[in-house]
């Protein structure tokens, strides 16, 4: 599994403004990835004390850890960062859970429901949570999998990182589309052609590279790159 990260930089109404990329093959250094993104992290904030960050992060409890850590060890700076896990995957969930509780018929309304009281109660999940529960319905298969039994876990796991309607009370992200975006520019369309083959050393390379194109830093790490290689040259003559 390759990694994939970014720090998307907002403005007051929510609306990205620009991105920095990160990338690690699989086999590569997750940590070092984390730790890069939380430096820019330390360097932003130490000149905007004002600056809101937003963990925002899919729902492995690995990715969890990675970014805590290297904020806490390199980014200082960032006080009380919001953590979020995504609310589309959320509401994946969720709407399968509904299908099995209320019925293929009135599967999407119990799911808009939810999804409103998400992006707008506090308590929501809680609320859902308990819903769930008093549905009596938590081992219900349907196709390959419990989905009332995944929509609790998710919620039981992940409860403290959903303060979606405060997130958009304060213009903060609250979908991770821009990492998934990543993963189709970066990976997908660049490293997965057809009969394409990388080993780890050369694969990251090309990752680099791309995330500066796609970060649009090329130019500036070119100059930084060849500045030290340039010399002025007198004519003797």
């Amino acid at each position: 599994m390759a990694y994939a990260a970014c720090l998307t930089f907002h403005d007051a109404d929510g609306e990205a403004l620009g991105t920095l990329r990160y990338g690690r093959m699989p086999r590569g250094e997750a940590p070092e990835m984390a730790e890069r993104l939380a430096r820019h992290v330390q360097a932003l904030v130490s000149r905007r004390r004002g600056l809101s960050v937003t963990v925002l992060t899919a729902g492995a409890p690995e990715l969890h850890a990675l970014l805590d850590e290297a904020l806490a060890t390199h980014a200082p700076a960032a006080k009380k960062p919001m953590r979020l896990v995504d609310f589309w995957h959320l509401m994946e969930k969720l709407g399968a859970a509904a299908r099995v509780v209320a019925g293929e018929e009135k599967a999407s309304v119990l799911r808009e429901k939810w999804k409103l009281s998400r992006l707008n109660m506090p308590e929501a999940a809680w609320t859902i949570a308990m819903a769930l529960h008093a549905s009596g319905k938590r081992h219900v298969v349907l196709g390959d999998g419990q989905p009332v039994h995944a929509a609790l876990t998710y919620l039981e796991n992940h409860g403290e990182r959903m303060h979606y309607a405060e997130a958009r009370a304060r213009g903060l992200p609250i979908g991770s589309g821009n990492v998934e975006a990543i993963c189709k520019s970066r990976v997908t369309l660049r490293m997965k052609r057809p009969r394409a083959r990388w080993n780890e050393a050369s694969g990251q390379h090309i990752l680099d590279l791309r995330a500066l194109v796609l970060s649009e830093r090329w130019d500036a790490a070119m100059n930084l790159t060849f500045a030290p290689h340039r010399t002025k040259v007198r004519r003797a003559a």
